[in-house]
């Protein structure tokens, strides 16, 4: 397990890459005598807690990157425990302003106000798991750009076309599989053979595994009746068939691009083949109106790409002339 936190001595430190943090339970203490009747336990908890959120978290960054076989990202680590931390600090400042009547006393307490305060609260906190649940999703993204096995093609991945072709013969096969395992155990019904005996010539008859066979074989308390069933392979099968064609397609048009003037200025559409994106890319920030048109159908800014962004297909292409003829509707009006 990797460590970029250590608790000892009522003390936090912190050190990841350039960011340095030390915090002290006494230092945080504080905010929790509205709380609690013991501060200083809350106080430790909570930096036990960030310690053990910044350790994992570091953890599964070495994991991923080692499993990608790269050299490990410290800047990756370090940009989250410094905003972790930030956000922490955050959370323990909504909390200190909350309090609790037992502790208090009930005489005249404000309910009203310190159900608003709570509720701030419990917002802060959930930033703190958003934020690391957006964090372990992007450093995936990055560690496998291009997505992982027995996961989705993603149709950015330059060897895409050679996956889906490969996923397409395999599903080919597991139907024809299916189906001659159907033929032996109709016959071997016919002559009440043994299950153990129909797993045994399915398996030497058509290369399923004995636990595969097994599946089709041995009736669940809900069956009725044994073999199997390619319906979902086979619509599995024409899906990616349809996605072959249609990435393909897109593969052999190659990138296009072309630009329309607007009150925005000379924006560039751009299909961009080799990622798979629609690209609209202005010659300047687009004002807060813009950016909420572009958001709402769909668009993301990218900074590496220096565009807004979203994946090429047909709904992509009709998205983008609809935020263009948008800008230009407003201009006019």
């Amino acid at each position: 397990m990797m460590k970029i936190a250590t608790f000892e001595n009522n003390i936090l430190a912190i050190v990841s890459g350039t960011f340095a943090a030390t915090i002290a339970a006494e230092d945080i203490e504080p905010q929790f005598h509205a709380l609690t009747h013991f501060p200083d336990r809350r106080a430790k908890t909570e930096l036990a807690d960030l310690a053990e959120r910044l350790n994992q978290f570091a953890t599964h960054v070495v994991e991923l990157w080692n499993e990608a076989c790269a050299p490990i990202p410290e800047p990756e680590i370090e940009t989250f425990a410094c905003r972790h931390v930030e956000l922490t600090r955050r959370y323990w400042a909504a909390e200190g302003r909350c309090m609790n009547w037992f502790v208090t006393g009930p005489a005249r307490f404000p309910v009203a106000r310190n159900e608003k305060r709570m509720r701030i609260s419990d917002a802060r906190r959930a930033d703190l798991k958003a934020h690391e649940a957006a964090a372990r999703k992007a450093v995936r993204r990055k560690a496998f750009p291009h997505g992982v096995e027995d996961k989705p093609n993603r149709s950015g991945d330059p060897a895409v076309l050679q996956k889906i072709m490969t996923r397409i013969e395999a599903t080919a096969l597991s139907i024809d599989q299916m189906k001659a395992a159907n033929v032996i155990i109709r016959r071997m019904e016919k002559d009440l053979a043994t299950e153990d005996d129909m797993i045994a010539a399915v398996v030497a008859n058509t290369g399923l595994t004995e636990e595969a066979a097994a599946r089709g074989i041995k009736l669940a308390p809900w069956q009725s009746r044994r073999g199997f069933s390619t319906t979902n392979s086979r619509a599995e099968l024409r899906r990616l068939q349809q996605r072959l064609a249609v990435l393909a397609r897109m593969k052999e048009r190659g990138t296009l691009s072309q630009e329309l003037e607007t009150t925005a200025g000379a924006v560039e559409i751009k299909e961009n083949a080799d990622i798979a994106r629609i690209q609209l890319i202005f010659p300047d920030k687009p004002d807060d109106t813009t950016r909420r048109v572009l958001k709402a159908n769909g668009f993301r800014w990218s900074p590496s790409q220096g565009a807004w962004q979203r994946h090429l297909n047909e709904a992509g292409r009709y998205a983008a002339q609809r935020v263009l003829k948008t800008i230009i509707d407003a201009s006019a009006a």
